[in-house]
């Protein structure tokens, strides 16, 4: 994954130990969707859950871009694999260090209707989720299920007001 261009398409680990794939339809537009979700300083008001989010690379989200944020109690350092505005959001990081989890997550948005379909799926492989699969499968079911609820409804009232 190291190679990967912005031409090329990036995915989750989907021989990893965990995977998990959500989507919800959104009635906002594609671009409305993208700044929400581009927008990691801000993760923190629509995202109660985490305590902190932070671009740490200046400029437009790219390739290579760096963010640092916190979740589940785990402090994670992500990069940006692939970013095509208002259609796709690749991002990889640790949890915890080169010895803790490794997520890879996609965004994806296409036009449905009166607005996007917005789907996610995330992988998460490395020492911790090999101890408990289970455990990290639930949580990350759980925990996609809800940013996409809380995107959606944070979007739809920006698209309103």
């Amino acid at each position: 994954m190291n190679n990967i261009t912005d031409d090329d398409e990036a995915g989750v680990d989907v021989s990893a130990p965990v995977v998990s794939r959500h989507s919800v339809t959104v009635t906002a537009s594609a671009d409305a969707v993208w700044r929400i979700l581009t927008d990691i300083d801000a993760w923190t008001t629509w995202l109660p859950e985490i305590p902190y989010a932070r671009l740490e690379t200046p400029g437009p989200l790219a390739p290579g871009s760096v963010f640092r944020w916190s979740a589940a109690g785990m402090e994670i350092e992500s990069t940006i694999v692939q970013a095509r505005p208002q259609e796709r959001l690749v991002w990889r990081g640790y949890g915890d260090g080169p010895n803790g989890v490794l997520g890879v997550h996609v965004w994806a948005l296409t036009p449905a209707g009166d607005g996007v379909e917005v789907s996610t799926e995330e992988s998460f492989a490395g020492p911790p989720v090999d101890a408990d699969p289970a455990q990290f499968q639930g949580g990350l079911d759980a925990t996609l299920a809800r940013w996409l609820d809380r995107l959606k409804r944070t979007a739809e009232a920006a698209t309103a007001s």
